[in-house]
């Protein structure tokens, strides 16, 4: 089997984003708060959650030498 580029490794962890968002990253990130800072009186904006998995997701790219230019509004497609 041989490795994965970086293309195909950001194409899987986009879709890995689209279902985390979907499946409700905000409540999945309150029920995991025992792993952050997040205190069960905090609101948690989902456009923050957005924002930060796609400036990650393109961070990832950008150290590999790739401009992916994902936009939130990508997690939202398919």
């Amino acid at each position: 089997m041989r490795g994965m580029n970086t293309g195909e490794f950001l194409e899987i962890i986009t879709d890995d984003a689209k279902s985390y968002i979907a499946n409700d990253a905000c409540a999945s990130i309150r029920r995991n708060n025992h792993m952050n800072d997040v205190k069960d009186s905090m609101i948690i904006d989902q456009r923050v959650v957005d924002a930060a998995i796609v400036d990650f997701i393109n961070y990832m790219g950008v150290i590999r030498g790739v401009d992916y230019a994902l936009y939130t509004k990508d997690l939202r497609s398919d």
